[in-house]
């Protein structure tokens, strides 16, 4: 017997009976065929309960297989992003998964054998939505500082923003809390120092409608403005110096340095927008000295500097006095210009006087009158540089003048002239003559500093008594008196 297109109902037992004719009674004889239809598997339908379940989510699938004898051998199949295939043997047409995690996103398939044939499902998408997770914010130029990040002014800086997430992400970029723009990276042309701040990137999965967000705080570096400046003052009472250095403004504060003068061995960094240094007057030399202070700032290619030069002044300290001209005070002065940095000046006078320290100058104000003659009054010059110096006044008193006379009888209408001669006496000395017809009965008819007196067209009314007096800040004085007789004209 043959049996085309064998049907699933030939599955069962068969019978075949054989007659025998024999001389006693006829035989019969059975044989059995038992006929097993094997029926191969169909392709099998994989199902999934969900294409794209939710991180930390549970879901199944099911492989369908229509037609196949049993028993029926299931193996799933998983493809990766990088395309490594695993297989993992779980021999049941549903398979539960729990706590999903982004590994489980790829290619699936399961094969469907039995003891004819092996099928193997189309493959299906598995997409295991999650995210975003905590972005990542990276910045180019990269600066990292304690606090954030830092970006030179002027400087072109990008910000970018990366989140795993599936689906993608959107991005939104916040600077202090106001939406500036969209989109994963976020650049900034020549950035300015208003452009300091916090900056968050927000990312978005419309799909599963969660976000996460990450800020960092971005600071501008700028410079100060202009050069350091530079100069050098006495400290300690002028023995030593002190130099300073001052640039202000700018972030960071700048970094300034001193060098120059053997002293200064080595770089003394001052990360301040003022740099002072201490000198004591031994290690200086008197000669002239010159110290460069060098600002240094992470916003500029170049140091900036600036110079000082420290120098005695020359020459010496000059002494003089002077009057004033209502003869109410008398004016010692004293100097010493021209050093670098500025003398320190001072008096000092007899009976415990004394004026007060002044840079360069110092002027001593007595009234007039009251001086101390014969004894000194110094005066005291102090540099960093050298040991103090010294100059001194003394008020010599006038010496007793001597009256002087051309011609002692002039004819009438003549000229003739008359010196107060003083010996000893400090200047400026003050002359007063006095004239008298009779007696003592002086009276002042000329005075002024100059110590002679010209008259001229004498008239017979200048004949009489004649003294000068002399005076200066110290001292005062008067000559004899002398006749005077105009002689009249015949």
């Amino acid at each position: 017997m043959r049996i085309e297109n064998l049907p699933l109902a030939a599955h069962g037992l068969f019978t075949c009976q054989a007659f025998y004719d024999t001389e006693q009674e006829p035989l019969v004889y059975y044989y059995y065929v038992h006929l097993t239809v094997q029926v191969p598997v169909s392709k099998p339908n994989l199902l999934l309960s969900d294409a794209s379940p939710e991180e930390g989510s549970t879901m199944w699938m099911h492989c369908r297989v229509e037609n196949g004898t049993e028993p029926i051998h299931y193996v799933w199949q998983h493809e990766s992003h990088s395309g490594s295939i695993t297989n993992f043997p779980q021999n049941s047409s549903s398979i539960n998964v729990t706590d999903l995690t982004r590994e489980h996103t790829g290619w699936y398939r399961c094969v469907a054998s039995n003891a004819v044939n092996r099928a193997s499902s189309e493959e299906l998408w598995l997409n295991i939505t999650f995210g975003p997770d905590a972005p990542q914010v990276d910045v180019t130029p990269y600066s990292l500082t304690e606090r954030g990040y830092s970006a030179l002014e002027t400087e072109n800086v990008s910000l970018s923003c990366q989140a795993q997430s599936s689906p993608a992400s959107q991005y939104v970029w916040f600077y202090n809390d106001s939406q500036v723009h969209t989109g994963p990276h976020f650049s900034i042309t020549k950035i300015l120092r208003v452009h300091t701040g916090d900056y968050a990137c927000l990312a978005q999965n419309s799909y599963l409608n969660t976000r996460s967000r990450k800020t960092i705080s971005l600071t501008v570096y700028y410079p100060p403005d202009g050069s350091p400046s530079c100069s050098v003052e006495p400290a300690l009472n002028h023995t030593s110096l002190r130099l300073l250095c001052s640039w202000p403004g700018g972030f960071p504060s700048p970094s300034l340095h001193w060098t120059g003068d053997p002293v200064l061995a080595g770089e003394l960094t001052h990360p301040l927008s003022r740099a002072l240094i201490s000198l004591p007057s031994e290690s200086l030399t008197p000669n002239s000295s010159l110290f460069t202070c060098l600002g240094s700032h992470p916003a500029l290619r170049q140091q900036a500097e600036c110079s000082v030069r420290t120098h005695v002044p020359p020459a010496e300290p000059q002494c003089y006095s002077n009057v004033s001209r209502d003869l109410q005070h008398l004016m010692l002065s004293c100097s010493w210009d021209g050093g670098a940095p500025k003398a320190l000046v001072w008096w000092e006078g007899p009976g415990g006087l004394s004026k007060g320290g002044e840079e360069n100058s110092n002027i001593l104000v007595l009234r007039y009158g009251s001086a101390h003659s014969g004894k000194p009054y110094t005066c005291y010059a102090k540099h960093p540089l050298v040991q103090t110096k010294t100059c001194r006044l003394t008020l010599v008193p006038v010496s007793k003048p001597s009256l002087l006379m051309s011609d002692a009888s002039p004819a009438e209408g003549s000229t003739m002239w008359m010196r107060c001669s003083v010996e000893n006496g400090t200047e400026p000395i003050h002359y007063v003559w006095q004239h008298a017809l009779h007696g003592e009965n002086f009276t002042t008819f000329a005075q002024g500093s100059s110590s002679s007196i010209n008259v001229s067209d004498t008239e017979r009314n200048h004949t009489g008594w004649y003294r000068c007096a002399a005076s200066n800040a110290g001292s005062s004085a008067s000559s004899d008196r002398s006749w005077l007789r105009v002689t009249c004209k015949h």
